[in-house]
């Protein structure tokens, strides 16, 4: 039971996350901004995960610690915290990522300050497995903080990119309005593209929100074993089986949600337009053709993963520059 309404709502999926969990709950702790609530939805794990989290939320009472009974799949768990969550605003928090101190502070403040801004999204530091800053970026979201959706539009659907607007601080209210995460592991693609349809962005020029990078998080984990990475994220073998094109999920989800969210009939044109052009650039279309190919046998995708991995270690500039983009950076 909830006996105090917060501002802010943190959600924490997590499944086996024993390894950084704890330094993802104290960074959220030390907050320099404390009207929060962190809630964490526990997967089923076995390892330490529960003792961890139990003894955190033990210790704070703005900590609540929910365990389901049985391993819902991380999409279905992302969504849990979210219907768990009751704070104006909400952010979802990956169990080995880390928050800077003045991270809800300043978030807060962006959207306190321009309430037509939706989300408010920091600059990102990439952190290694030791915590360790190898870069900062934004990767191209300036474009979304503009009052036209067009721009907004043409700066989310490009691909491939990292989707870090999916863990920036958002309203509520505007999340409940989206699709949320749905149970392919590009939806992440996709609840960045509907966020923009709804709202512009505000980016705070601050180095807030460390992303880390390490062998066993998801989008490195699904280069090496596809099968048993969907696994992970669907728990669902009718959700697996629209998993293997997810270049066509993003596609009709990004048509569905320009219908849904767009009234004006010329920017609805306007985004269509903007939408086919996206379609036939080299990169979509070849994966539009390719998808349908490897979903008939997903040995020709590892193939070919293996191949390409092959001929980056090698050096060689076409492919490794095709290779920069790892794809969708949500699921954990």
């Amino acid at each position: 039971m909830v006996n105090h309404r917060y501002r802010v709502s943190i959600g924490l999926p997590v499944y086996n996350g024993e390894n950084y969990i704890d330094q993802a709950i104290d960074s959220v702790l030390v907050q320099t901004y404390a009207d929060f609530e962190l809630v964490i939805c526990d997967n089923g794990s076995t390892d330490r995960t529960e003792e961890i989290c139990r003894r955190q939320a033990e210790a704070d009472p703005r900590i609540r610690y929910h365990r389901n009974s049985e391993n819902l799949g991380a999409s279905a768990n992302f969504r849990r915290t979210f219907e768990l969550a009751t704070g104006e605003y909400f952010r979802w928090l990956a169990h080995d990522d880390v928050l800077a101190p003045q991270y809800l502070e300043r978030c807060v403040a962006a959207l306190d300050r321009e309430p037509d801004a939706i989300l408010a999204q920091p600059l990102v530091g990439i952190i290694d497995a030791k915590g360790v800053i190898k870069s900062i970026g934004d990767d191209g979201l300036q474009r979304a903080s503009s009052p036209r959706v067009s721009e907004r539009f043409a700066a989310l659907v490009r691909y491939p990119r990292r989707y870090w607007e999916v863990f920036a601080l958002i309203r509520r209210e505007v999340l409940a309005k989206t699709g949320l995460l749905a149970p392919f592991t590009c939806s992440d693609v996709v609840l960045g593209t509907e966020l923009g349809l709804l709202g512009r962005f505000v980016l705070v020029p601050e180095p807030l929100f460390l992303n880390r990078h390490h062998p066993e998080r998801f989008s490195q984990a699904v280069l090496v074993d596809r099968a048993a990475s969907l696994r992970w994220w669907n728990n669902s073998d009718r959700a697996r089986l629209i998993d293997l094109c997810p270049t066509w999920q993003i596609q009709m989800h990004a048509l569905n949600a320009i219908r849904k969210h767009v009234a004006n009939r010329w920017e609805r044109q306007r985004l269509y337009l903007m939408l086919l052009r996206h379609l036939l650039t080299r990169y979509t279309l070849s994966r539009l053709i390719i998808e349908p190919i490897t979903a008939a046998d997903p040995r020709i995708l590892m193939a070919g993963r293996r191949v390409k991995r092959w001929l980056q270690t090698r050096k060689v500039p076409s492919l490794a520059a095709a290779g920069s983009g790892s794809g969708p950076e949500v699921q954990k």
